[in-house]
């Protein structure tokens, strides 16, 4: 319906009609000047609707000729010639028109404001204020969803949202607010400017979709995510803007303007970029999955360098396109212009472009880890329709009676689908996929105790070796199935501290890998894996120097692969830093360890990543308690824990190293009741989930017999 406006402007009467009544009058008038002012830009669902509703076109033709009226709103609607009423023609904005602050040119103007770089006073950084559009002709409608903007990107603290440093009203009551100025480019600029390659593309949007799932966790729907919306950095991060039309996902009445700023009826957002359900003008049908659905058409335009729809000969054309679902590939338009896009890729964008809310992704986080399961070289979960059951039937008809056997053989088995699932990409190579599987199926029966070799004895380590044996015979004429199969039985075997057992499989595949790197037949990705699981393996056999060498390796291809400051790359910093420790080089762990912890505090709100920033303080409180600051490494220890209580379930191995290690510097101190009960803990996780005979278990199971025989000896006789 239409709004009315706080104005000195004569009444609705005297001029022309409101069309449909579908926006309010003051939405076409702007539409009007632009017919006759083409630097004035009006929002695209406005335009979208002229082309299909005769009766806002003709009042749009009508109010076009009201001369008086349109020179003043066409000054109210032109912010670099007069935007602020009793302001005179050509004026421009005055320094002091926001009190500290010196404004200069515009930098972008949107549906809601236009933005403009600015210099804050009283710092002399430079910054983005950015003011409501129409100024006192601002409907109320405007007025609520710029202060909502405020509201909602003053609330929202990430690496991949533009900081907002504070908002106001200027000298002529306008609102304003001045956020953090971004120095980048669009998204989309960005990737043509550079040639960005899938996998490129792919960690850009795997950034993005962390970058929103944060922002959905808080109950934010942004509505509006499209290139210009995302600028790249200088360093090369996607930065998200604008939220000028974002709604909580909280809102008790999606239809109340008081809550969500959306009338019933009204379409908002960009319509290219609009999900099926957006354009149905009932805000109670969008909800997150709406930004999947943008995220989805961005992300189809990246790699194809053209929209999935751009056929449509119509509006109507288009949107009955969405709402069916005919949706190319974006391998097919790729292709033709001479690019590459993954199958995998194809399958993640059609699932995003899903017309059916419920078959999307069901958040932004489980696209965020898609993509990232992607550029590990893993599984991705969008397939599961398929894979899932594959895997799963496999091993049900091939069960036996070890439960913990059973949950590692699914280890296993899932580790070595990602390479199965990216040969299966080729119709050529479905026999060494059936061979992979044949495998484990030969390897499952072998443990039947009434046929193979197996008995109701056999510990996980046994099967293992059984497996190991299995694949080595079966495969030895497919290197890089077996090299996949080999790796991952290797780390398990490293999972249980048995070097003995983990020291060939591991040696094998990486001599695989090592040769198929250098031919070129894999990336820095699955190469980074192989010398990380290297590392490890030396590490337990005490070769520190050669552990330190392949950790560097591992941490040079993780930067070509993610970049220097990605969770993937600092995690392995931090266990270089534990290898550097154990050669005695306290002052280089420790400033490695500064350094990966200034990285960790810009880490997007992951599970993973709050571990990995829960390894970097563990590393810290551990040199802490070497040189006998064991109060700050107390301190330290029970912040860790606190945030591993958050991310990992009670008995995970961690918690217990981080219980020994808390143990021991209590013990240091003198406070050994506390002491032994968290070396108790400690040994009693460990042993659960390691084993007696592992490593941390011996030493957790030594400190709690030293803490005893303190107490005994400090006990009255």
């Amino acid at each position: 319906m239409a709004q009315s406006i706080d104005t000195d402007l004569p009444e609705d009467g005297e001029f022309a009609p409101t069309g449909c009544g579908r926006f309010p009058r003051e939405s076409l008038e702007l539409a009007a000047i632009a017919r006759a002012d083409c630097s004035v830009e009006v929002d695209e669902r406005i335009s979208t609707h002229l082309v299909i509703c005769k009766p806002c076109l003709e009042a749009v033709g009508q109010l076009a000729q009201e001369h008086t009226l349109l020179t003043e709103l066409a000054q109210a609607a032109r912010p670099d010639r007069a935007t602020h009423a009793g302001r005179s023609e050509g004026a421009g904005l005055a320094a002091e028109e926001i009190p500290g602050y010196r404004l200069s040119r515009e930098i972008h103007r949107g549906g809601q404001g236009a933005v403009y770089l600015a210099e804050q006073l009283a710092t002399r950084r430079t910054c983005a204020v950015k003011m409501l559009l129409g100024g006192r002709f601002a409907t109320p409608v405007q007025r609520m969803r710029f202060e909502r903007e405020v509201e909602v990107v003053a609330g929202l603290r990430h690496p991949g949202i533009v900081t907002l440093y504070e908002s106001g009203l200027s000298r002529d009551g306008e609102p304003w607010f001045a956020m953090e100025f971004v120095e980048g480019e669009r998204l989309d600029e960005f990737v043509r400017r550079v040639g960005a390659g899938q996998r490129a593309i792919a960690e850009l949007m795997r950034r993005v979709a962390d970058t929103v799932a944060y922002a959905h966790r808080r109950g934010v729907i942004h509505r509006d995510l499209k290139p210009g919306n995302i600028l790249v950095d200088q360093d090369g991060a996607p930065r998200i803007l604008d939220f000028g039309l974002a709604r909580s996902s909280t809102d008790a009445d999606a239809t109340d303007p008081r809550s969500s700023s959306t009338l019933a009826g009204e379409f908002v957002g960009t319509f290219a970029y609009a999900a099926p359900e957006q354009l149905a003008g009932d805000p109670t049908l969008v909800d997150s999955r709406c930004d999947l659905y943008a995220l989805g058409v961005l992300f189809f335009e990246l790699l194809a360098g053209q929209r999935p729809f751009e056929g449509a000969k119509s509006i109507a054309e288009l949107v009955a396109q969405k709402a069916s679902g005919a949706t190319r590939r974006p391998s097919a338009p790729a292709a033709a212009c001479g690019r590459a896009v993954d199958g995998d890729l194809d399958v993640i964008v059609l699932r995003l472009l899903a017309p059916d809310p419920a078959r999307r992704y069901a958040t932004a986080a489980a696209l965020a880890e898609d993509l990232a399961r992607y550029l590990d070289g893993r599984p991705i979960l969008a397939r599961e329709d398929s894979l899932a059951y594959v895997v799963t039937k496999t091993v049900r008809r091939h069960w036996f009676a070890s439960g913990a056997a059973a949950v590692f053989l699914l280890t296993v088995v899932g580790a070595s689908v990602a390479l199965a699932v990216a040969l299966a990409n080729a119709e050529r190579e479905k026999e060494r996929v059936r061979r992979a599987y044949s495998t484990f199926g030969a390897a499952l029966a072998s443990a039947n105790p009434e046929e193979g070799q197996g008995s109701s004895s056999m510990n996980v380590r046994d099967f293992l070796a059984l497996v190991e044996k299995e694949v080595r015979s079966e495969l030895a004429d497919e290197p890089e199935v077996l090299a996949e199969m080999l790796k991952t039985l290797g780390v398990i075997q490293l999972a249980f501290d048995d070097p003995e057992r983990s020291r060939g499989p591991i040696l094998s595949a990486h001599e695989f890998f090592s040769r198929a790197y250098e031919a070129g037949r894999i990336g820095p990705s699955p190469m980074a894996e192989a010398e990380l699981a290297l590392a490890r393996q030396l590490f337990l056999d005490r070769d520190f120097s050669g552990s330190e060498d392949a950790y560097r390796r591992a941490i040079g291809l993780r930067q070509l692969a993610f970049g220097p400051t990605a969770v993937e790359t600092v995690d392995l910093e931090r266990q270089l830093a534990t290898v550097l420790r154990r050669q005695g080089r306290i002052a280089e762990a420790g400033a490695l360890l500064e350094e990966a912890l200034v990285h960790a505090d810009r880490f997007p709100s992951t599970k993973e990543a709050v571990r990995v920033k829960a390894g970097i303080l563990n590393g810290q409180a551990v040199l802490a308690a070497e040189t006998g600051e064991h109060q700050d490494a107390i301190e330290s220890f029970r912040i860790i824990l606190s945030e591993l209580h958050e991310v990992v379930p009670g008995n995970d191995f961690r918690r217990g190293r981080t219980l020994s290690s808390l143990a021991q510097s209590e013990a240091a101190l003198g406070m050994l009741d506390s002491a032994e009960r968290h070396a108790e803990e400690a040994v009693a996780i460990l042993t659960e989930r390691k084993g007696a005979g592992a490593q941390w278990t011996r030493e957790a199971t030594e400190i709690l017999a030293k803490i005893r025989a303190a107490k005994a000896a400090a006990a009255p006789r």
